[in-house]
């Protein structure tokens, strides 16, 4: 509980943002981003959950602490885009994350075994923890700014902008993040695959079984690769493009996090 509620008090900072009368991308910004990262870096030192663990609380924390990495270099370098403006929704969602991640480590106990040896050793595992890892947190990005997408487009169709609706990234912003993000995370989750290929080779699994993991992140690939070929081709903009977005999300969602619950509450 105690690493809990330092990781649950570490996230409130950036959630706060929410609050601001006029976000900005100031030094209460970036410094609750990096309370958020010392946070998270905790409770995974206090829990031992090493990164090529394959417990359902370790994925949901090492999501936590690669997103807020991957939103603040975004935040940083992608200057033409207000995304600094999603900060606050963005806690949010790891503060949810992080009560789920609670709530089921304290079910499950110890996490479960790590990989194999040979595997362990290999540098393969690790370029392919680290693109899965970073291609979610791309997804969920955009998958926030999907959301950001709506909310606005409901407050100029109603023209009733509200103070909520003031705060986000405008229309065309989250828009462009939303595909931007999409298209970064489809390279970086094509090195997955690949080196998820590879490990099979050096475990000496058959190349081409397709499991639930393998089959969800390939459905994910290819909902990402058909809404970038739809919008270059016909500019598919608005709730359509939206759908796309967190239909990505969902099904990596189900690849990552979701097979780990599978393996350790479902099968035991």
């Amino acid at each position: 509980m105690f690493a809990t509620a330092i990781h649950i008090l570490s996230l409130l900072p950036l959630t706060a943002q929410i609050m601001r009368r006029e976000p900005q991308r100031d030094f209460w910004f970036y410094a609750s981003i990096g309370l958020g990262i010392v946070g998270t870096i905790a409770v995974l030192s206090l829990t031992g959950e090493a990164v090529q663990s394959r417990g359902f609380s370790a994925a949901l924390h090492w999501s936590e602490l690669t997103v807020l990495f991957v939103f603040g270099g975004v935040a940083t370098c992608v200057l033409h885009q207000q995304v600094w403006r999603l900060g606050g929704y963005v806690g949010a969602y790891l503060i949810l994350f992080g009560v789920v991640a609670a709530i089921f480590e304290a079910i499950d106990g110890a996490a479960p075994g790590q990989v194999e040896a040979e595997v362990l050793y290999s540098a393969w595992l690790w370029v392919h923890i680290g693109t899965s890892l970073i291609t979610y947190a791309l997804v969920t990005i955009a998958a926030i700014a999907a959301m950001a997408y709506v909310v606005q487009e409901n407050a100029l169709k109603n023209r009733r902008p509200n103070r909520w609706s003031r705060r986000l990234p405008p229309l065309r912003d989250s828009e462009q993040m939303l595909v931007s993000y999409l298209k970064w995370s489809a390279w970086v989750l094509v090195v997955g695959i690949v080196t998820g290929f590879a490990l099979r080779q050096i475990e000496g699994t058959a190349l081409w079984t397709i499991d639930h993991k393998m089959l969800l992140t390939l459905l994910g690939f290819a909902v990402i690769c058909t809404l970038i070929w739809i919008h270059e081709r016909s500019s598919l903009r608005g709730r359509m493009a939206v759908r796309f977005v967190l239909g990505a999300w969902l099904l990596l969602t189900l690849a990552f996090p979701g097979v780990r619950f599978v393996t350790v509450f479902l099968l035991g």
